[in-house]
């Protein structure tokens, strides 16, 4: 579902109605048409860009180095610039907007408590922005509203921990949202990571509902994966944050850790991916808003346990009528929208990755393990799984120590014209235990639509990505650099590097964020 561009006179003639009469205003209607709206392009989370294309050539510049950027930056009306967000410790800015030139325009005043400045949990959130160029996201226990300047609209508490509730942070009071969105009323609502929703008056900054907290169980902690000593330090972010990173990426301790997606053309359901009240499984809520003279209430379409873990942030199919998640353990689901059931489910090795929507309806997910990239088409079958394995042997040279190069998904695809990017990290695998990808090289690669045949390394990215690709109409792509692969290597450098072949050295950890203009664009 593409976003409706409309014009600064239909918005002004919106505000003047809202103030006499209070109608609904669409969603269609509110979100920017900059080209990348939200986390996953458009309140679908669809990740598709139909109308951008690749080039032959792309000139980059980067930004915030030091930092850790795990969202996707999101784009002005215009689509001249864009807002990002980081995870960096007291005295820090963690909101900032930049040119596409590379200039910045302005921050977020440096936070020094929980409720002056937006402090470090901005780090997952994507700012979602409207039709006038406003600016909203959450961080550890507020949500904000911005001016396209940078003057403060206004500042609302999220939901406070109950008991009971994981105490996230020492010093931190630690109820956070990922991703808000917008709803089909205009609205601005957030699921925070215990499960608490939250819908605001986009205008005015009011609460519309009353404390409605989604059913699931609080899960134990994640332990799967110890967190490694390394992973976000050095300033990358907030050290008393890391640990709340690491388990809202896992899913642990926290009822939900991902983005609504919200049906605009058909009503209005918000669909969110969460815990079950059945132990270790997830859930699909659909949320249903009513709006009376009292506020907006909040009723519970349908709950649809999955598998393990609070899943995926959901994807809508085209028509709206299907809901595609998955679980941890690899299932791939779709849910009918209306009632709920499963139509379909398929085995995958799919993880926590949000999965992308083509424009003929197929839908293309990361796997945790090679191969890279699947596509499911609309009735459940497997069309491909991606293999790299060539292209890895045309960007790196084999090794006599480590063998051939091997090539890893590192984040959530994106759907654009002819072809599907994803990011890819290059390495060579050894055993400590358990395999381990020494990632040299990161790339975004670009992957034919029918087959999943690699095309080519469209670009060579600074550090892992670990997050969204956003593709503006122009073809300009940008990416957060999570470091999380480099920081979580970091230690071990010193005594691979010296296993890798010719001039290779493990990728080092510099966070940021990365703007690739075609080269026609940039010159």
């Amino acid at each position: 579902m593409s976003q409706t561009c409309v014009s600064r006179i239909k918005f002004t003639c919106l505000l003047v109605a809202a103030m006499i009469v209070m109608p609904a205003v669409h969603a269609n209607e509110v979100y920017s048409g900059g080209g990348w709206a939200t986390l996953h392009r458009d309140a679908a989370n669809r990740k598709l860009a139909p109308e951008a294309v690749l080039f032959p050539e792309y000139h980059s510049w980067h930004a915030l180095a030091g930092a850790t950027v795990l969202t996707a930056p999101t784009m002005s009306p215009d689509g001249r610039t864009f807002y990002v967000t980081t995870g960096r410790a007291r005295g820090h800015s963690n909101l900032h907007a930049f040119s596409l030139s590379g200039d910045l325009i302005w921050e977020s005043e440096p936070w020094q408590t929980a409720e002056e400045g937006v402090d470090a949990c901005a780090v997952l959130s994507s700012p979602i922005v409207d039709i006038a160029g406003d600016i909203y996201l959450g961080d550890c226990n507020q949500l904000f509203a911005f001016r396209p300047d940078g003057v403060v609209k206004w500042v609302v508490p999220l939901p406070p921990s109950r008991e009971g509730d994981w105490v996230a942070a020492a010093d931190l009071p630690v109820n956070a949202l990922t991703t808000a969105v917008f709803t089909a009323d205009g609205h601005v609502l957030g699921v925070t990571n215990f499960g608490d929703v939250l819908v605001v008056d986009r205008l005015s900054g009011d609460v519309l509902n009353s404390p409605w907290r989604l059913p699931g169980l609080l899960p134990p902690s994640s332990d799967a994966v110890p967190l490694p000593t390394s992973m976000f330090a050095g300033g990358l972010l907030d050290p008393g944050l890391r640990e709340w990173a690491w388990q809202l990426l896992f899913g642990g301790n926290m009822r939900s850790a991902n983005t609504p997606a919200v049906a605009l053309e058909s009503g209005g359901r918000v669909f969110v991916a969460a815990t079950s009240v059945n132990a270790g499984q997830g859930a699909l809520y659909a949320l249903d808003l009513k709006t009376d003279p009292e506020g907006v209430h909040i009723g519970l379409g349908f709950a649809t346990d999955m598998g393990p873990g609070s899943g995926s942030s959901p994807a809508l199919s085209l028509s709206e009528n299907v809901v595609y998640v998955s679980d941890e353990d690899g299932l791939f689901y779709a849910v009918n929208a209306r009632s709920g059931e499963i139509a379909w489910q398929v085995q995958t090795r799919v993880g926590a990755a949000a999965a992308a929507v083509g424009a003929d309806g197929t839908v293309y997910a990361l796997q945790v393990q090679a191969p890279a990239l699947v596509a499911i088409s609309p009735e459940g079958g497997i069309r491909w799984q991606s293999a790299l394995d060539d292209l890895a042997r045309k960007t790196l040279p084999s090794s006599w120590l480590l063998g051939d190069p091997v090539a890893v998904g590192n984040g959530n695809p994106t759907v654009i014209k002819g072809s599907v990017l994803v990011p890819v990290l290059y390495g060579y695998e050894i055993s400590l235990g358990k395999s381990i990808l020494l990632p040299v090289m990161s790339s975004v690669v670009a992957l034919d639509l029918e087959t999943g045949e690699g095309l080519r390394n469209v670009l060579t990215l600074k550090d892992d990505s670990a997050g969204v690709t956003a593709v503006l109409p122009d073809g300009t792509i940008i990416n957060s650099l999570g470091a999380m692969s480099s920081s979580a290597l970091g230690e071990l450098a010193p005594f691979v590097n010296w296993l890798l072949p010719d001039d290779y050295r493990l990728i080092a950890p510099l966070g940021g964020v990365q703007v690739s203009m075609p080269v026609s664009l940039s010159e």
